[in-house]
């Protein structure tokens, strides 16, 4: 899964075509706020929190005050107004239901949902201490639950329990645990020997060269940076994205790994058409 910068998202369609979009919040909040969900300490939850609830207020703010999710910039560019913007129109255009939550009205149902824009507003803080290296800043389960507590309007309605179980969630949080162990492996031994590596892994060859794409041998490691990964072989969509070992911060992509991210890359490329 590929993480945004909540304040460097821009529209991805023109100002009108809302339904696509609406969709992809909604799937993109609903992804992120699961894997929370499941495990709120898991290895980058700042970015995917700030990911999950800008991609949920957009979709709400959306769907309930059209255009009002978007700000134009003096240079004429028009852009999805941030967290902490899209806040500020709940709060402003709500009533209080009780102090820091606000009651947001839903067209498709009599009852209204509530947000609790004060531990969001908290929760944004504390993500962007972290994000932002501006100090110690941590999600705990308040925020995850006002997070979450989103999800009861009609235009998401993406966290539920099968979601919850689902394997997809699993390997994420797997392969942001193993992600963190091989970081945390390439400060232990050190630039010098890690620029040692990089010269050995120059000369890698794959084991079984017949089964292999050409090209796909060595490629990119996600947490080092270097093209290091030594592939074991092709995901099912042929993509790039093989399962292998970085033959310099050892960071492991397993199979599921690289099929989730084989299947995201297949999806971008299919919407863009």
């Amino acid at each position: 899964m590929t993480l945004v910068q909540p304040e460097e998202v821009r529209l991805l369609v023109p100002v009108g075509e809302d339904e696509a979009m609406q969709e992809k919040r909604a799937e993109e909040y609903g992804r992120c706020a699961t894997v929370l969900d499941v495990d709120f300490q898991v290895p980058g939850a700042a970015a995917i929190f700030d990911q999950a609830l800008t991609n949920g207020l957009a979709a709400i703010v959306a769907h309930t005050w059209q255009g009002e999710e978007i700000e134009k910039r003096k240079n004429g560019d028009h852009r999805l107004k941030a967290a902490s913007q899209l806040l500020k129109v709940i709060a402003e255009r709500c009533d209080e239901a009780h102090e820091g939550i606000y009651a947001v009205p839903d067209a498709a149902v009599e009852s209204k949902i509530t947000v609790d824009v004060a531990a969001l507003s908290d929760a944004l803080e504390q993500t962007q201490r972290v994000r932002h290296a501006r100090g110690v800043g941590e999600i705990d389960k308040r925020h995850v639950v006002a997070l979450l507590d989103l999800d009861g309007h009609s235009c998401l309605g993406q966290v539920s329990e099968e979601r919850r179980e689902s394997d997809w969630v699993k390997h994420q949080i797997q392969d942001r645990y193993e992600r963190l162990r091989a970081q945390d492996y390439l400060e232990l031994i050190g630039e010098l020997e890690a620029d040692r590596r990089i010269a050995l892994a120059a000369d890698h060859r794959p084991a079984h060269p017949d089964e292999l794409a050409d090209g796909m041998d060595v490629t990119d490691c996600p947490v080092c940076g270097r093209e290091t990964l030594a592939v074991s072989g092709i995901d099912d969509f042929g993509a790039g994205y093989g399962p292998g070992v970085c033959l310099v911060c050892s960071y492991v992509r397993s199979s599921d790994a690289a099929h989730d991210l084989a299947l995201n890359h297949m999806l971008a490329r299919h919407m863009d058409d």
